[in-house]
């Protein structure tokens, strides 16, 4: 009897003491009780898993602790294993960046490096291929405000022989061309964190994924991470790794194995516990909490600190976090896609809380990463009132496209096949229409300060499942009162787009040319018919100069439009492929090109010697300007270049 005393006696003091018994007096940032945390998510999980996503993983810490860690859904679909948020490897994506700039952070607190040098002093010779003389430093790179355009051949590989050394990869005959003056433009550049990877090799004499495991890895105990391209080679990791996803209509599609070159930006393979230990470190801000990434508490809050906006009320970039307001509190964090995996880390300091959620699909916009923040944070309540002292809305109508782009490669082609562009319209009372096609997105915004727009639709778009934060949305304009560009805060602004680089214009081009160039050869297919019978009956022929070049001529725009058809979909299927696959291609349409030249000269000839005929005349005019307007469009997009 006395045994079973004593037993019970220190079952409710171990009751008493234990984390579970400490957890239940915590709540999350939003209000939500510990102890009823995991049936909150739950039941947020289960909303997704199987329809939307096919796996995913979670880990959430607050205070210094693991609060929560669990596996959703399969990690593997034909062979029905679980996902396990110790042990399941995923790629984490951009979520590598917070990683990259972290080392950067610690050796700035080293003395080793400074946030305002120019970063041409800590390249070697030849490491940079700049437009404009003004320097670029690591706060530009942080900031994605460097200048540099896209740049995605062979971002991925699933061939190892397209796999590079950093060096190698960022060499200047490889390098983006930087298109915007430093520190005025966001666009999102992977090249940019890459090459502050670089800046760590250089520094530290180590390959980026040793510093990182040395650094960073080992500190915070994260044994299931790594930076190694060649995560295939790891004894043993391919075994736990989840296979990657992709919808295909109603079917999960497991995608190869790929090879990420940009390691620095996109190439963390990890677990839910390990990104787990990285938060913690992260919000270790007094230090004493189980695992520290700096040795001056000093660093980590110049890291957390907001190091770039275009307006004083938009979110902006938190030296490589980006930051957003949910609810009541500020988050920092960073999303991440690869080709078949998805990942979100979401941390708010100031409560000493995170969330990361990793997903084996390719870009999660279903909205489970965001639900669960919105949750266990807190969405944002509040809704704006216009101001009547301000009315620009007229003034920001038009379209506008993503700085993100690429501008020295055909991948230019893609904002007029995916019709992406944000369009502004102006409402009767003032507010603002946002629709973008391609994504569904159509809400409303008021003014509430000069230029400054907020939204009333209360429904997220999959913009905000994307990580764009459109809650506020700002138009920055010139000395003459011209809107420049258009900003959310974070990802990348968006630049009005030309009339001469307009959808408008290039569907009206590309259909003018189809509709004439397959009524040319409908016409001369009638033609064809006519002089038949007029053969059969002993009639002269119709035989013309003129009618030959219209035949050739809509022969050539046809054939044009065919090779361009088949290059988009070639692309298509792997959007990473270097431009040199399509060597052919190019040489086709220079021969097509040339051909249309010379038909010139039956057309001219031909001219003179036709009498009337002032409906074929005036087709053979407008066939001919439709050709140049289609060469046009193949030039602009940068179709008519072969592969340096």
């Amino acid at each position: 009897m006395k045994k079973i005393t004593l037993l019970m006696l220190a079952w409710l003091i171990l009751s008493i003491h234990s984390p579970k018994g400490y957890a239940e007096g915590i709540v999350t940032p939003s209000g939500i009780p510990i102890s009823d945390m995991e049936e909150t998510v739950d039941q947020i999980m289960n909303k997704y898993i199987g329809d939307d996503v096919p796996g995913a993983s979670v880990s959430i810490v607050q205070d210094g602790e693991i609060v929560l860690e669990k596996g959703y859904g399969l990690a593997n679909l034909e062979e029905n294993i679980q996902v396990d948020a110790a042990s399941t490897y995923m790629e984490a994506g951009s979520v590598s960046k917070l990683f990259t700039w972290t080392a950067i952070m610690q050796l700035v607190e080293e003395g080793q490096i400074s946030l305002d040098t120019d970063i041409r002093e800590y390249l070697g010779d030849g490491q940079s291929n700049l437009t404009y003389d003004k320097p670029i430093t690591l706060n530009h790179l942080m900031t994605h405000t460097a200048g540099f355009e896209e740049r995605v051949e062979h971002l991925t590989v699933y061939d190892t022989e397209h796999i590079y050394e950093l060096e190698d990869y960022l060499s200047p005959e490889r390098q983006p061309k930087q298109i915007y003056s430093p520190g005025e433009i966001v666009a999102y550049s992977n090249f940019s964190t890459n090459l502050a990877g670089y800046i760590v090799e250089q520094l530290t004499g180590m390959p980026f994924k040793d510093y990182i495991q040395q650094s960073i890895f080992e500190p915070l105990e994260m044994n299931d991470s790594t930076f190694d391209l060649r995560d295939d080679l790891i004894p043993g990791l391919m075994e736990d790794k989840a296979i990657g996803y992709k919808r295909a209509g109603d079917e999960w599609v497991a995608n190869p194995t790929a090879y990420i070159n940009d390691v620095p930006a996109g190439g963390l393979t990890t677990t839910a516990r390990d990104m787990a230990h990285f938060m913690m470190a992260h919000l270790n801000n007094d230090g004493s909490g189980p695992y520290s990434l700096f040795s001056d508490q000093e660093t980590l809050d110049q890291m957390h600190e907001t190091l770039y906006t275009s307006h004083p009320e938009l979110s902006g970039n938190a030296h490589g976090f980006w930051e957003r307001q949910a609810g009541a509190y500020r988050i920092i964090e960073h999303g991440g896609n690869t080709d078949a995996f998805s990942a979100l880390v979401s941390i708010v300091p100031d409560e000493q809380f995170g969330i990361a959620v990793m997903t084996n699909m390719d870009g999660e916009m279903a909205g489970a990463r965001r639900e669960l923040t919105d949750v266990l944070i807190g969405p944002s309540e509040e809704v704006p009132e216009a101001t009547t002292e301000y009315n620009h809305s007229e003034e920001v109508e038009g379209r506008y496209r993503s700085a993100r782009s690429v501008e020295t490669g055909p991948m230019k082609i893609m904002p007029f096949l995916s019709d992406a562009d944000s369009v502004i319209s102006a409402n009767e009372d003032g507010s603002i229409q946002l629709s973008i096609a391609a994504l569904g997105v159509d809400v409303t915004y008021v003014e509430t300060s000069p230029y400054l727009f907020e939204r009333v639709t209360s429904e997220n778009t999959l913009l905000d499942n994307a990580g764009m934060h459109t809650s506020k949305m700002f138009f920055q304009t010139n000395e003459d009162g011209d809107v420049v560009k258009l900003s959310y805060g974070v990802i990348a602004d968006e630049l009005p787009v030309p009339f001469a680089e307009s959808h408008e214009l290039i569907y009206s081009l590309i259909g003018f040319a189809a509709v004439l160039s397959i009524a040319g050869i409908g016409w001369s297919i009638v033609r064809f018919v006519i002089n038949r019978r007029r053969a059969k009956k002993n009639k002269p022929l119709i035989k013309s100069l003129l009618y030959r070049g219209a035949t050739l001529w809509s022969l050539v725009g046809i054939l044009t439009m065919i090779n361009t058809g088949a290059i988009i979909l070639k692309y298509a299927s792997n959007p990473f492929q270097a431009w040199s696959d399509f060597t052919i291609h190019v040489i086709a349409y220079w021969i097509l090109l040339i051909a249309a030249i010379v038909l010139l000269y039956p057309v001219v000839k031909g001219w003179s010697a036709q009498k009337g005929s002032y409906m074929l005349k005036a087709y053979i005019l407008l066939l001919g300007c439709s050709l140049v307007g289609l060469f046009y469009i193949l030039y602009f997009v940068n179709f008519l270049t072969l592969a340096g």
